[in-house]
């Protein structure tokens, strides 16, 4: 029962990423044109309103309500603040455990609250030896967030020791390559997915990645 929550949760965590990803590269692209047009300044507020409507429309019909047979079944699984607080409770009786605290970081992070995932992750850091690269990719990328979708000097050393430690990290080098991406480096960030793609991760969504080369490849 527990992996099967737990499955349920990763997916609502990856839903969420696919979400923010998708309504950010909406947003650059409107930006990107329009810097190229002569729309006024005033007006772009306008047009990246649309995109964020728009995205959000298009999230919920792809997420809409499932039928009753599978919303039935769903709703005798744990949410995510359930299993948040069933990790809260393990971490009671075993405050040492070092995968109960990313655990629990993952959730916070999940929920938005990126001070209460910096703090679940920094024990997990703490309780393991050696650290994992996972590990300060998660902390960095909540950092990342906490400090505005800003590459900082603090998550530069934290995504770097990752890598060190896993070369091919994904969510270290998928956190680089979106920031460049978004910051209009576009060499830089097909690069970071060229790395990725030298992974020999057999879960890697490949397609995805090859997509987004080849869009930034496009923006050269």
């Amino acid at each position: 029962m527990r992996t099967l929550t737990l499955s349920l949760f990763t997916g609502r965590v990856m839903s969420v990423w696919f979400f923010a990803a998708i309504t950010l590269m909406g947003l650059f692209i409107v930006l990107l044109s329009l810097s190229a047009s002569k729309v006024k300044p005033a007006q772009w507020f306008g047009f990246c309103l649309l995109v964020l409507v728009v995205t959000s429309a298009s999230f919920l019909l792809l997420h809409q309500t499932p039928p009753k047979s599978i919303q039935a079944e769903m709703s005798r699984m744990m949410t995510a603040r359930d299993i948040m607080k069933e990790i809260q409770d393990q971490l009671r009786e075993d405050p040492n455990n070092a995968e109960l605290w990313f655990q629990l970081g993952q959730g916070y992070l999940l929920e938005g609250e990126f001070d209460g995932a910096l703090i679940c992750f920094d024990y997990a850091i703490q309780l393991t030896e050696p650290v994992s690269a996972t590990q300060l990719a998660a902390k960095a990328t909540t950092l990342y967030y906490i400090h505005q979708q800003s590459m900082t000097q603090e998550v530069s050393l934290l995504l770097e020791q990752a890598l060190q430690i896993e070369p091919h990290n994904e969510a270290a080098l998928s956190l680089i390559a979106n920031d460049h991406f978004l910051s209009f480096r576009f060499q830089e960030a097909i690069d970071a997915w060229v790395l990725l793609l030298d992974s020999n991760d057999p879960n890697l969504d490949r397609v995805q990645i090859i997509n987004s080369i080849n869009k930034a490849k496009e923006l050269l």
